[in-house]
């Protein structure tokens, strides 16, 4: 009787350590569908680390201000925004790049008649004689690099997609930056524009995650989670599923690269 008894506990323990803990991710979804390759990153991710996992979402479309509002106030479980020494200090972060630095690389949305301009340039000098005028959303780390490269900026409050019928070939914006993993998306939803043909804006920066306050005792576990999907290749699929196709028509290799300094640390604080 005593060995049935400890048999069956034993085996209770056993079962137990299979069981899978229930994690329940709140998280904002975009109309252009930005937001899938982060949200099916999670889900693999956990998944493969043990976690039966749930993603709500509370809505069809959260702009991004409203989303770090939502995320502060523990409305979301977290967001995907690029990493500054600001953010880490406000935030919790997950220390694990998310795009392997394709959002760092720009390419740009203009006017398909402002083309003959951004022919003529070759060096960031030239882009910065041109008077043209980036379109970027308040409070964006891109908004301090252009400035600290002495670049032209017009600010969009609210809604940052609105920029998208402010462009225009002689207007207070001109061109709009985005990412090789955004570009592609955003072209197709937008036919008035056109994706410009030569250059490559690049700076060293990447996308990690940003926790609400109830999701920050789960730092450990995600981190060790999105860890794994990058030594087994997880990342590198997902990257490649989603905008690898746009990757190959940018073709960035043959593109003329022009480097923007960052700023420093001290300034570093959006």
């Amino acid at each position: 009787m005593k060995l049935w008894v400890f048999t069956v506990a034993a085996l209770s323990l056993s079962m137990q350590s299979f069981a899978k803990e229930s994690l329940t991710l709140t998280l904002a979804s975009q109309i252009d569908g930005g937001h899938q390759f982060y949200h099916e990153l999670l889900y693999e991710a956990l998944t493969k680390a043990g976690y039966e996992v749930r993603i709500d979402l509370p809505s069809e479309h959260i702009p991004q201000k409203r989303v770090i509002k939502m995320v502060e106030s523990d409305k979301l479980s977290m967001t995907w925004l690029l990493s500054t020494p600001d953010r880490d200090h406000r935030y919790v972060a997950v220390d694990v790049p998310l795009t392997n630095g394709l959002i760092g690389k720009r390419v740009l949305l203009i006017p398909p008649e402002l083309q003959p301009r951004f022919d003529a340039i070759e060096t960031i000098e030239e882009l910065r004689d041109s008077r043209l005028i980036a379109g970027m959303g308040v409070n964006w780390f891109d908004v301090d690099v252009w400035r600290n490269n002495q670049l032209s900026v017009y600010l969009e409050d609210g809604e940052w997609r609105t920029l998208y019928s402010k462009l225009s070939a002689d207007g207070e914006v001109n061109y709009f930056p985005r990412g090789i993993n955004e570009i592609g998306a955003e072209a197709a939803m937008n036919r008035h524009l056109a994706i410009e043909q030569r250059l490559l804006l690049v700076y060293e920066k990447d996308f990690k995650f940003y926790l609400s306050p109830s999701m920050a005792q789960y730092k450990t576990e995600i981190e060790s989670a999105l860890r794994q999907a990058k030594r087994d290749g997880l990342i590198d699929q997902l990257v490649d599923k989603y905008w690898g196709a746009s990757y190959k028509t940018l073709n960035p290799t043959e593109r003329v690269v022009i480097k923007l300094a960052l700023p420093n640390l001290e300034s570093q604080k959006h």
